[in-house]
């Protein structure tokens, strides 16, 4: 195989991933295409090709160039639902939520020019490129995001449409609250600049195991197993959110950092002992860490903690408001209400102490412009009550939307 057989069949793969990856979304996400920059240029996907069998004569080379740069190696441009309205009044997106802050920037703005939209990339994983207005005066155009790699840039987009949703749903609880735009810069720096390049970092591929027990290993297995839970509920975007389990008094499991869910392995879970968080092993263990070992701590009857970044409970993170539970058996584990926790930075001590007090006794709590977290007697009652919690978001944000 020569080098330019070599790029083309790499960036199909990649494609062919991706585009199984977005089959799984519970969205249309409309016409896609991907473009990747390699040494051959830019290879794009050809207009209505079924990315999940793609092939090599379904993709050709195309001169957008100015596009790319160093940071910048992969583009999605795509028609969500959320993202077209927005699109389409005329809306900017606004950072409510961290992982917008991180993974796209501090905005997603409206650009009608290619030039235009050099420049937002530059500034922003994501932004609306309008090619002109319908018969209603209403918006048209696409949704294009970037990254390093093609799974980044459609990680983008899919954060970037949740974002879409937390914004216009949000109304019905007084409107999202944006964030600091100094914090939503460096947020977005530190990940341009760490995380991000951390994930692109070749990972170890041998992995040993030293002797462990049945429990350990039933343990592991269980993590990997509802870690691809999160994906197929639609609970996470990418690799964000993490779940843990306690293996003893001493020692947790949890799910590395920035890897995917889909094809992580019991063998890659990390050893992290509860008191001061040091870990076993070459693989980086989840940033929030602190956050899984704060609760053990506080709550021996847990066993398991899973964070996720899921839709509904995000439009109440982005209010900064608490959840009702109407229902007397939801009542049970959640109380009268899922509290929604002060605002911390992510992976900041403030985040650790102000989730835990809001979590106090309950079986879940939310966390302002950030997320939510559920724990339980072990990994499957955690993940329940984590899709309990999105089923009564979803539930009391349509009936207002009625109203």
């Amino acid at each position: 195989m020569n080098e330019k057989e070599y790029q083309l069949n790499r960036a199909v793969e990649q494609m062919k991933k991706c585009g199984m990856d977005m089959m799984r979304l519970p969205y249309s996400v409309g016409d896609v295409h991907f473009f990747v920059f390699s040494k051959m240029g830019v290879l794009a996907s050809r207009r209505g090709t079924d990315l999940e069998h793609i092939q090599e004569t379904d993709v050709e080379v195309v001169s957008v160039q100015n596009l790319f740069s160093p940071e910048l190696s992969a583009i999605v441009v795509s028609k969500t639902p959320y993202c077209q309205s927005c699109l389409a009044a005329g809306k900017t997106v606004p950072a409510v939520l961290d992982d917008m802050a991180q993974i796209v920037g501090n905005s997603a703005v409206i650009v009608e020019s290619a030039a235009e939209l050099a420049t937002a990339l530059k500034e922003s994983a994501g932004c609306f490129f309008r090619i002109g207005y319908d018969e209603k005066n209403r918006g048209i155009g696409y949704t294009v995001t970037s990254g390093r790699t093609l799974e980044e840039a459609v990680t983008a987009m899919t954060v970037l449409e949740k974002s879409a949703q937390v914004c216009e749903q949000a109304e019905v609880l007084g409107g999202a609250r944006p964030l600091d735009e100094k914090k939503a810069r460096d947020m977005r720096q530190f990940y341009v600049e760490s995380y991000s390049k951390v994930r692109e970092e070749k990972l170890p591929t041998e992995r040993t195991l030293d002797f462990m027990t049945r429990q350990e290993l039933i343990l592991r297995q269980e993590l990997a197993f509802y870690g691809r839970r999160l994906v197929d509920e639609g609970l996470v975007q990418g690799t964000w959110g993490n779940l843990s389990a306690r293996l003893d008094d001493t020692y947790m499991l949890v799910t590395p950092s920035g890897l995917d869910y889909m094809t992580l392995t019991g063998q890659d879970m990390v050893k992290v002992k509860i008191d001061d968080l040091t870990y076993e092993g070459k693989l980086k263990p989840t940033s929030e860490r602190g956050l899984h070992g704060a609760i053990y701590e506080r709550r021996p009857e847990v066993m398991a903690v899973i964070h996720t970044h899921s839709t509904a409970c995000s439009v109440f993170a982005a209010a900064e408001k608490d959840l009702p539970i109407e229902e007397q058996e939801g009542q049970l584990g959640l109380g009268t209400a899922v509290r929604t926790a002060e605002y911390g930075g992510p992976g900041s001590q403030e985040l650790v102490e102000h989730t835990v007090k809001a979590l106090g006794n309950s079986s879940a709590c939310i966390m302002a412009h950030h997320g939510m977290v559920a724990c339980g007697k072990d990994l499957k009652t955690a993940f329940e009550n984590c899709k309990l919690v999105e089923a009564y978001g979803k539930a009391y944000i349509e009936q207002l939307l009625i109203c």
